[in-house]
């Protein structure tokens, strides 16, 4: 009878006439060459080598090659005439480097732009499969104009690939600030509009009611001017204006004033108790070239020719060859608009008339 013996990965068939062996080496292999690689990925190329002696009458498998990308039981059956031994064992090998990609949970919000939170994840592709990746990450701020969120996902065989989501975030709407000044068949308004890291891209007014009797009209879209002059009005009507700033995040502030044109004076209101020297407005008249300002306290104190529908008063002043002062007392003071040079005194209606108290 002939003796079968196995050593390692190794066998030996001792016969009357020979010795029949089968063996395979594995490079590079695990700690002594071993090629059973259960649970183990190389990554760089291994090669199989078979050796059997003599040669066999039957052979199953047993193609010495080099293996790049595989995951499979390689083996080797030989017989010499009759029953022979067989080597198998588990071969995983990954040459190529696995890929990752990141995605966020949704498209932007406008232009490019997300204006509230968004959150990516991170999925990777590998021969080996993929063991982890990042955790999903949400950014809800700060605004900036580039910014990414990244991470990366590792396979089975310890290789990493990284991913990134690059984004514009903004989630601030425009800062605005509005004014109003109503004149004689005029509503002026002006604004400050600013945003940012996202442009703006307009700035709009509407009015109610509209024009010729509409409900509703816009009167002004864009993003040049700080100041609209909406001369389509009468007198004595109040008008309602929305002004409403944009940036490209799609973010959008309002403000809403009141406008009720007319001639009259705006500022200091009636009877306004002031401590310093106030600065007397009031509603712009067409085609007037100046204003004769007068000022009484008893008797009048002040009388002054501002070509602009404002006058700031001061602590003191001289007047009539006085020395006046804005001292403790209740004031009365009138504005008339000027026509043409000031010297023809040519006098309109007058603007109107009103008190202060300084305390």
């Amino acid at each position: 009878m002939p003796t079968v013996c196995v050593l390692a990965l190794a066998l030996c068939f001792i016969g009357a006439a020979s010795a029949n062996t089968l063996s395979v080496t594995c490079s590079p292999g695990l700690a002594g060459g071993a090629c059973d690689q259960s649970g183990v990925w190389q990554t760089s190329p291994v090669s199989v080598a078979w050796h059997v002696d003599p040669v066999p009458s039957a052979v199953t498998g047993c193609a010495s090659q080099t293996y790049t990308d595989v995951s499979a039981i390689v083996s080797c059956s030989v017989s010499w005439g009759g029953a022979g031994p067989t080597i198998s064992f588990p071969l995983n090998v990954e040459t190529t480097s696995p890929s990752a990609t990141a995605t966020p949970d949704r498209p932007p919000d406008a232009n490019g732009w997300y204006n509230h939170p968004v959150t990516m994840t991170l999925a990777g592709s590998a021969f080996s499969g993929i063991a982890s990746c990042t955790p999903a990450q949400a950014y809800a701020g700060p605004a900036i104009a580039s910014t990414a969120l990244s991470g990366t996902c590792t396979d089975n065989a310890g290789k990493t690939a990284s991913a990134s989501f690059p984004f514009r975030y903004d989630a601030t709407p425009p800062s605005l600030t509005v004014t109003s000044q109503p004149a004689d068949r005029l509503a002026g308004l002006s604004w400050h509009a600013a945003a940012g890291p996202a442009p703006l891209t307009s700035v709009q007014i509407a009015r109610q009611p509209g024009l010729k009797n509409a409900a509703g009209s816009m009167l002004y879209s864009g993003t040049g001017n700080t100041s609209y002059e909406d001369r389509n009005v009468s007198n004595g009507t109040a008008y309602t204006y929305t002004i409403t700033a944009a940036d490209q995040a799609g973010n959008v502030t309002q403000q809403t004033v009141k406008v009720t044109p007319g001639i009259r004076l705006l500022s200091p209101s009636p009877n306004a108790r002031l401590k310093d020297p106030p600065t007397l407005r009031w509603t712009a008249i067409p085609k007037a070239s100046y204003y004769n300002v007068q000022l009484f306290k008893g008797s009048k104190i002040l009388s002054a020719w501002p070509t602009r529908a404002s006058f700031r008063l001061a602590h003191s002043w001289k007047f009539g060859g006085k020395r006046h002062r804005l001292a403790r007392g209740r004031y009365h003071w009138y504005v008339w608009p000027g026509y043409g040079p000031q010297r023809k005194a040519h006098y309109g209606r007058p603007v109107g008339h009103a008190t202060f108290v300084i305390k």
